[in-house]
């Protein structure tokens, strides 16, 4: 008889990812995406351009009880363990405890999973979080029972908090019903009040976002279409996002997550069925979109990945019966996730993996996203204030206003402002001071931003280093008396 039951050790296999989850947080400094969501969600709005509005209402409502600093983070990490939790749970409903423990293990050794989406300040957190819940809610579909109303009710309003958090929800609501279109048995219960009363909870949640969209000429459907419309064939830009999303789910767990795949059979596993609707589209789509548009992105497939997390857990414990190498891949499997991020977390700290191949990042080091500004308020003082900040990029306004703490208002002359630009009236601002910041290699040149002050002078130059190599050099004017009108979007 085991000391523990399979429940027990998945609470325990939770609670130390979220220890190390915790500990990471403190030596991380937030990235580009995060300073974006807390500096969007400074605003509240029924939505916002990029995404649906979930995460940034999580990161201005944690920003406001915890102040800007990386524990913004603690709502994220909490639905992370509580995802790791749903997978226990959502994989013992299906194939049982063992299957369950295994599979709540595979998801915290994922790179993506467990540290990206299960602590950064990401849609991806409470997308996860909600899928599953929705996903467990629907569980007993898989076992041929009924639900009661209240049960589609349940199902209805966590698949809409799902699309609160991203547009990929979208997807699991298809999947569940083509799921159900799939069966006899499936078609009969669409002739019940029940999955309808569920979809029209569904929609009910998610209306603010269509809401908001109406009311900004639907420019969240239209990027965000947009990023997969151009027609050409990219197999190179393929084959390397191919290779991202096994470098994020890493590669000790891409492997039971596509073998359990591979040995489903869902013909005689309706459970399995029931799996692959909800999670093989987004997979398959997502995987495949680099191959007629350079939209793509790495993350893409991951919420189609996380509905496959059962039949890994399935695979491997089916193995672990007659495997006796099971129990060294667990521990190498561990130690070699332990090894990544202590790494990465060193390299973010110090860049000292940069400092001795500076050739390794000669492309540019993506950990240096993760590196802070916070040597601004040198230069820049805080304080509540009527001036405004001008930028050239979107991205380096979130890490300004990361910075800085959100005490000015940061506008983006640019093509691109992303959420910068909604609801941001540059005419409010006639005759005030601000500030200018962009980098000493910033394309276009920061000359249309001097152009909205009537006056400016030169304050000072920035740089933002760990050891010998700059990861951003910032120029700094102090400007004098806004002059909106002749403000011009660089070329």
């Amino acid at each position: 008889m085991e000391r523990f039951t399979a429940a027990q050790q998945a609470l325990a296999l939770t609670a130390v990812f979220a220890v190390l989850r915790i500990a990471a947080c403190a030596f991380t400094g937030m990235g580009v995406n995060e300073s974006y969501a807390v500096a969007s969600g400074r605003l509240w709005s029924l939505s916002y351009f990029d995404h649906p509005p979930l995460h940034f209402w999580l990161a201005q409502a944690a920003a406001i009880a915890l102040g800007d600093t990386r524990w913004v983070r603690l709502p994220f990490i909490a639905l992370g363990a509580g995802s790791s939790w749903l997978v226990f749970v959502l994989t013992r409903a299906l194939y049982g405890d063992r299957a369950g423990l295994w599979a709540a293990l595979a998801f915290n050794l994922s790179l993506f999973f467990s540290i990206v989406a299960g602590s950064w300040i990401l849609p991806d957190g409470p997308l996860n979080f909600f899928l599953l819940a929705a996903a467990l809610a629907l569980a007993p579909l898989a076992k041929e029972k009924t639900l009661t109303s209240q049960r589609w009710v349940v199902a209805g309003f966590l698949a809409g908090l799902a699309a609160l958090s991203k547009y990929h929800a979208l997807i699991f609501v298809a999947g569940t019903f083509c799921f159900l279109v799939s069966s006899k048995e499936g078609r009969a219960v669409l002739r019940t009040p029940g999955p309808w009363l569920a979809l029209a909870v569904a929609v009910f949640a998610f209306s603010p976002v269509p809401i908001w969209n109406a009311q900004h000429d639907w420019i969240s459907f239209r990027f965000q279409g947009a990023r997969a419309g151009e027609h050409h064939f990219g197999g190179i830009l393929f084959l390397s996002l191919l290779a991202g999303q096994i470098g994020l789910l890493t590669p000790w767990v891409a492997w039971p997550l596509v073998e359990g795949v591979v040995a489903s059979r869902p013909r005689q596993d309706r459970a399995a069925r029931f799996l692959l609707w909800l999670g093989l589209p987004s997979v398959l789509f997502f995987t495949l979109v680099p191959l007629w548009s350079d939209g793509g992105m790495v993350q893409w497939p991951m919420p189609g990945w996380l509905m496959l997390f059962p039949l890994a857990g399935h695979l491997l414990e089916v193995r672990s019966h007659r495997a006796r190498w099971l129990r060294g891949w667990t521990y190498l499997s561990a130690a070699a996730f332990g090894f990544v991020v202590t790494l990465g977390v060193a390299e973010i700290q110090t860049g000292w993996l940069g400092n001795a191949f500076p050739h390794l990042f000669r492309r540019g080091d993506p950990t240096a996203e993760n590196v802070e500004w916070t040597k601004l308020r040198s230069v820049i003082p805080i304080r509540e204030a009527n001036d405004i900040i001008l930028s050239t990029e979107w991205r380096d306004a979130s890490k300004i206003d990361q910075a800085l703490g959100g005490a000015y208002r940061v506008a983006v002359l640019s093509d691109d402002p992303r959420n910068f630009a909604i609801d941001m009236n540059l005419h409010d601002w006639k005759r005030r001071n601000g500030w200018i910041v962009a980098r000493a290699t910033a394309h276009p040149s920061p000359a249309a931003l001097k152009a909205c002050f009537a006056r400016n002078r030169f304050v000072s130059r920035v740089i933002i280093a760990r050891g010998s190599r700059p990861d951003a050099v910032l120029n700094i004017w102090r400007g004098e008396d806004f002059t909106p009108q002749f403000c011009q979007i660089p070329k």
